[in-house]
């Protein structure tokens, strides 16, 4: 370990940083409850089926119970953020006594994620039929969240790439060559994928299918045009066709995920009452995507995470021996701790409604007796699903178009 951190006598490299390390624990966290809920959506029907919480359940309805442990899951590692998110709020320094716990206690965070998710599958089930509505709505807000990290994303690579090209100069194109592929590529998979989707879901009288797809196509390649139109350009010189693909290709995907949510009956080829396993995995590794980038860039992102302006560096004097984790948090927070833990949380309850396909709760009588022995819970999907899909992807495209024609419009602000 000590040669692998080494370069030379007397120099050290940083393997690490603390706050990188930090948020990377986190992830790992999050990743580890989403591939659990994953799979318990599938199987808890077979091992939980002794469950009180579950026997509310229509007899074979495997969906209603998986969905129900999915929500406890998922509900345990939202508090679990929502505590730590309170407790943090308004740390700017690292002498204060509340940043260890964001950095230690590892033990004690862990015994606590556990015990808040053992809880949750005590908590009684008329609960979690209002948890679902503030799931639904805080999932819309990570939804939003995730948007703008996407912009903000597309931009930083293509400025990434250009900046590489600047450096290569008359040496080579090899950058430029990749940018055109990426640029291109991105927009041919986009309308290649729409072409696919008018052939499979437009058929015959399927009018709503058909104004989904043609209209986010008829919107991208309008804000398409925009990004490369010169007027756009002199007031933002970052805008291209890179952003404008990355920004088609996801919400073709968000169009596509939104016809195969569409519930049975509808023009949908889906004939299933449970989103397609594939939708699933592309959206569970979406969300993963978001939450790590939004940990990870709550660094030096002050649109989104509230980054303090006294950031302070790890040291740069070549001869200082440190070893292990490199202290980037001396003397000031790298970043803003109780928004970091507020966007997790909102990341665990869109993945609940992500893995349940946005279903609600309600209650189903067996018969005219108002017992609860003779009270069942349904799930039910409905049209919630395609419309939070449908939207977003006219909301990125809003906010896309905002990035363009905002230093137009605003032309005395500073435009990063």
């Amino acid at each position: 370990m000590q040669s692998f951190m080494t370069g030379a006598p007397g120099h050290h490299i940083q393997s690490i940083k603390k706050s990188t390390s930090t948020r990377l624990v986190y992830v790992i966290f999050f990743l580890l409850v989403s591939i659990v809920a994953y799979i318990l959506s599938y199987w808890s029907f077979s091992w939980f089926n002794n469950l009180d919480v579950l026997k509310i359940c229509s007899k074979g309805d495997n969906e209603c119970k998986g969905a129900l442990v999915v929500y406890r899951l998922t509900f345990g590692l939202a508090l679990y953020h929502i505590l730590l998110g309170l407790v943090m709020i308004n740390v700017k320094s690292a002498g204060d006594s509340r940043a260890k716990l964001q950095d230690g206690y590892w033990p004690l965070k862990i015994l606590l994620l556990g015990v808040l998710i053992f809880v949750s599958f005590f908590i009684p089930n008329s609960f979690f039929r209002v948890y679902t509505w503030i799931s639904i709505f805080c999932a819309a807000l990570f939804i939003f969240i995730q948007l703008v990290l996407l912009i903000e994303c597309a931009y930083s690579l293509n400025e990434s790439c250009v900046r590489k090209i600047e450096d290569e100069g008359h040496n080579g194109k090899k950058w430029y060559v990749l940018l055109c592929i990426l640029s291109f590529g991105s927009i041919a998979l986009a309308i290649a994928g729409t072409v696919l989707m008018l052939v499979f879901y437009g058929k015959g009288n399927c009018s709503i299918n058909q104004f989904y797809i043609v209209f986010n196509l008829g919107i991208c390649l309008i804000v398409g045009v925009l990004s490369i139109s010169e007027k756009v350009r002199e007031y933002r010189p970052s805008s291209g066709l890179f952003q404008s693909g990355v920004v088609m290709l996801y919400c073709t995907y968000l169009i596509y995920s939104a016809i195969n949510s569409e519930p049975p009956g509808t023009c949908s080829s889906n004939n299933s009452s449970s989103p397609k396993e594939s939708t699933i995995i592309i959206g569970a590794i979406f969300t993963i995507i978001s939450v790590c980038y939004s940990a990870f860039r709550s660094s030096d992102s002050t649109e989104l995470l509230g980054n303090h302006n006294h950031y302070s560096s790890i040291p740069t004097d070549p001869n200082a021996e440190t070893t292990g984790v490199a202290d980037d948090e001396c003397e000031c927070t790298a970043y803003n701790y109780s928004f970091f833990h507020i966007t997790f949380a909102c990341g665990a309850m869109y993945l609940s409604a992500l893995l349940t396909n946005w279903a609600t709760m309600t209650n189903t009588d067996i018969s005219s007796s108002t017992s609860s022995s003779n009270s069942t819970i349904s799930v039910d999907s409905g049209m919630v699903s395609v419309w939070v899909k449908v939207v977003s992807s006219w909301v990125v495209v809003l906010l896309y178009l905002w990035t363009l024609i905002g230093p137009l419009l605003l032309r005395n602000r500073v435009w990063d």
